[in-house]
This record gives structure tokens, sequence and C-alpha cells, in this order.
């Protein structure tokens, strides 16, 4: 009975789409009412997409009832850390995976855990941490959900682990045809590599399971150098110690000459912290505004460098590896807001151009004032499993955070700085990360990712009617330049797509349009209460 009522949800609100009606939560309502649209977007601002309806799946029943009963474009998001468009899609049924959090099986003789992907490593965290387990990779911090995580292949500071892709056992994909499949490097291993930093646009993924490690016990180490140091440095101090769990380098702004070097390696000395996480404090209202005022003078940022940095990282720091990797962005002062917002870019290029891509980059940073808070220099090793990898050779990526303004002019000269470095990066067979603002040319898309047309073939392949999409996707894939233009101002419910599925005497899952040849779909999951 459960099941029919949820479908005739479905079918009657698609109907309802094609009448321009929207059904809002109590914050929209007021806006939507003005503006007849219902908007997703991230956490910059600076991507609002008109979207015809979001759902908030609790089950994996609900997901594949919400595919089933439509047949226009499905977005995907989560906890909206994506800067560019990635998870939305213009006059879209937009998934909202955050309620969709649960955990399933946790293993903790296997170090393994199956898990939802509306789940954030936080609570994976709070989770394991009584088993003295640790998230194996994840990024600097813990706000990210699983599935936005593996939707971008993320990775973090963990020395030689690679992105997220190393440390996923399987996955369950529900696809274009209603139907959900196992996937892993045995079972379906092309659909695994393809969904893995896929952008959400291969399917649904309704459940990973992941491989954990230990809650090690880690000591912090610092070095400072001049940048041209840094790579025989690092060849030889840090890839060459295993004993290094964690490491990352800061180029400090805003002359991007020195480095600091921050290690975390493993130790049996007593911890100078006995806190398990990090714990957030709603209250704390002084690092926004300090981080404000430190993206507005470069007095501030030498001070930084100069004095504050080297006061922190000097303190004897012993900690348990659950506990350096439970930052949470909000207690880092994340700032957006009407006028302007904090931002991210990230480059890879190969170690061996480290020092060439630096002047660049200081060229490139001075020349436009672009007004950097930080760069995070970290090793990306090769990656040899997504269709999308942005590791292609062993890289040094470097992680930018700067602050922006949000009027045209200011977003011209972004598009501007950022294409630049993207042809820096790529001139030297590296790439850049595909999450934030989508400034690339189509060729230096191409050239970033090589393997890019073997994933829109798959894609093609399993999703025929291009039902997953995003603006991210819409962008590079290749009959971008033939397809209609997703109009920001379209009219909810506007797209005729917009209905339910509907071959009279023909079940959906006996249609040629559904099927995906020699495949077999796994279980539903049973609906949980």
């Amino acid at each position: 009975m459960g099941k029919v009522l949820t479908k005739l949800t479905l079918v009657l609100a698609a109907i309802l789409l094609l009448d321009n009606v929207v059904l809002l939560n109590k914050s929209q309502l007021s806006a939507s009412i003005a503006k007849n649209q219902l908007i997703v977007n991230d956490v910059t601002g600076l991507n609002p997409i008109p979207v015809a309806m979001v759902i908030k799946p609790k089950t994996e029943l609900e997901i594949t009832d919400a595919i089933m009963a439509t047949s226009g474009p499905i977005s995907i998001g989560g906890a909206r850390f994506s800067m560019g468009g990635q998870i939305a899609y213009p006059n879209s049924l937009h998934l909202d995976m955050r309620e969709y959090n649960q955990i399933i099986h946790l293993d903790p003789a296997n170090k393994e855990i199956t898990v939802q992907p509306g789940i954030t490593w936080r609570e994976i965290q709070q989770a394991i941490d009584p088993h003295d387990l640790s998230v194996k990779i994840m990024q600097d911090f813990n706000n990210f959900t699983v599935g936005g995580s593996l939707s971008v292949n993320a990775h973090g500071r963990f020395t030689r682990a690679g992105p997220i892709i190393n440390s996923v056992k399987s996955l369950r994909i529900a696809l274009a045809n209603g139907r959900v499949y196992q996937a892993s490097r045995t079972d379906n291993p092309q659909l695994f590599r393809a969904a893995i930093g896929g952008y959400g646009g291969i399917g649904v993924i309704t459940e990973a399971t992941l491989s954990l490690t230990d809650n090690v016990v880690i000591e912090r180490s610092t070095r400072s150098m001049h940048f041209v140091d840094y790579l025989d440095y690092f060849k030889t101090k840090v890839l060459g110690d295993p004993t290094i769990v964690l490491n990352n380098a800061l180029l400090y702004p805003p002359t991007f000459e020195d480095v600091l070097d921050i290690n975390w390696r493993t130790t049996n000395k007593p911890l100078t912290n006995n806190q398990r996480l990090k714990t957030y404090n709603p209250d704390i209202r002084w690092k926004p505004m300090l981080v404000d005022m430190v993206s507005r003078f470069d007095l501030l940022k030498r001070l930084r460098h100069n004095l504050i940095d080297p006061a922190l990282f000097n303190k004897p720091a012993v900690v348990t590896r659950n506990f350096e990797t439970s930052y949470d962005l909000r207690e880092f002062g994340f700032v957006s807001d009407a006028d302007s917002t904090m931002a991210l870019r990230e480059y890879f290029v190969p170690l061996d151009s480290f020092e060439v891509f630096v002047m660049k980059m200081r060229q490139v940073f001075i020349r436009h004032n672009v007004n950097v808070l930080n760069v995070s220099i970290r090793y990306s090793p090769r990656d040899r499993e997504s269709l999308l990898a942005w590791a292609r050779d062993d890289m040094l990526s470097f992680v930018i955070i700067y602050r922006q303004r949000k009027d045209e002019d200011s977003l011209q000269r972004v598009s501007t700085w950022s294409r630049e470095l993207i042809d820096s990066a790529v001139g030297t067979g590296g790439s850049y990360y595909l999450p934030f603002q989508k400034h690339a040319s189509r060729e230096s898309f191409f050239r970033s990712y090589p393997r890019a047309g073997e994933y829109f073939a798959f894609k093609k392949r399993v999703d025929p009617d291009n039902r997953f999409n995003n603006m991210l996707l819409d962008q590079y894939q290749p009959d971008a330049d033939a397809t209609a233009d997703p109009s920001p101002t379209a009219a909810p419910g506007s797209n005729i797509g917009w209905r339910p599925y509907a071959y009279p005497g023909v079940p959906y899952y006996a249609h040629p349009a559904y099927q995906v040849t020699g495949w077999r779909p796994v279980p539903m999951q049973p609906r949980r209460p």
C-alpha cells in the first residue's frame, strides 16, 4: 500500500508540474509566489538554478519511484559545496539527498562501513570513533556528504592515499531505467569507474561500502623554506617517509614565496589533547570576522605568515587521526554574503613542473590582483581507475581559497585569471578540478580529462535520454552545442519532458530504452520505518 501511495504522489506531482504548480517548503514559499521559481544554489550563492521540484528521499524505493514516475531531467545534490552548477539543472527534479543519511552496516572487525550517500563524514566519525577506526580518505572538512565526495572523487591530505575511489569497495546505483545495480571492481566494473567522479551523471548512488583504517596517534612537525627548495625536500623527506599519515604545505600570500610544510607522523607519545573529535561552537563568530579582515588587508596576511602561524604550529601537538580530520568548515570561517564570497580553485601539475607552475601562478595572482587567502599544496598520486580521473600521473595539487565579489565585472575577472591558470596547468601535462566554477574551455576540459569521451559514451548507454544532468555536464558533453540552451529563467513545469512514465501496455522494465544489456539488477532495499 505504501509503495502505491508513493507512486501516486509522484505521478500527481509530475502532472501538477505541467500546470506550473510547484510544491514548496515554508522557507521558499514567499519568494516562489513572487517569482514562480524554486531555486537550488550552492554555498557561494553564485549559481542560482530554478528547478521544477525538490524531493528529499529517505529510502531507496522513493528514489527509484521518483525516477520512474517522471521522464524529465534529474539533478542530485548533497551538502551543496560544489561551486559551479554541479548540483542542479534548470527545470529538473532535484533530489536533495541530505535526509537519506543512515548507516546500513558497520563491521569493525573487517574495517568496513556501508552507508547511505546523504550521510556526512562527521556522522560517520561519530559512529566509528568508539571502535578506534578512522575514515581512510575524505576532504579536509567533515561537513561534506559521502555521496557528494564520491561524485567528485574527493581527496584530502592523506599521503599516498589518492582519491576516494581507492577506499570504495562497492556501490548500489539506481539507473535511469529505475533499477538498482551493484557496482564494484568485480561486478559491473565500468559502472563503478564511471559513477565515482561522475558528477551525478550516471545515476543515483544509493549505498556505498567503504574501507576504514585505524585511528592512530599522530604528531605534528613543520618546516619553513622558500618555494624553490620545496620539491627536493618533498621528494626526499616526505614521499620517502612511511610514518607520515597527513601532509600539506602552505604557500603564503601575498608574495607566494614562502612555504610551510606540515607533516603528521605516527607516534607512541602521549596525547597533548585528549579530545576525540573537534566540536563546533556556533556562537564563535570571531573567525568569520577574522577571515573577512585578513582578506581585506595584505598587512594582516603578512601578520598571519610571520606571527600567527608560527605561534600556532610551533606548539607541540599529538592527537588522534580522527581529531585532526574532523575540522568543520563553519569553524574555518567560510564567508559568503550578498556582495562577496569565498571560493575555491584546484589545479594539478606533475611534480617536476612544481616550480614553473608556482612562478606562473604568482604572476597571474599579482597581475590580476587576486585576493588569495590561502594556497594549500598536497600530493595526489596517479588515479588508475575513474574515467574522469584528475590525476593521470603523480601530481602536486594547489588548493586555492580566495575572496571575490559577485558583480558582473568581478565574475568576468575571475573567469579570466582562472582560465589562465587552467591553461598553465594543462600546459604542464596537468589538469584542474571540476567541482568549482566552470570557466575552462572545451579544449582544456578534454585535455585535462582525456577519457571524458569514454565517460560520455558510457553515460549514453545507461542514460540514453540524458536524464541525469547538471550545468557542468551540460557544458562539456559532446553534443552540448546541439542541445537547447537551458535558460535560467525557464518557468517550472515548462519542459514537456515532465510527465509520468507512459508506455501503454509496456512495463517500464521491458521497454528497450530502459535495458542495460548484460546486467542484472540487485534486489530493492525494503522500506525502512
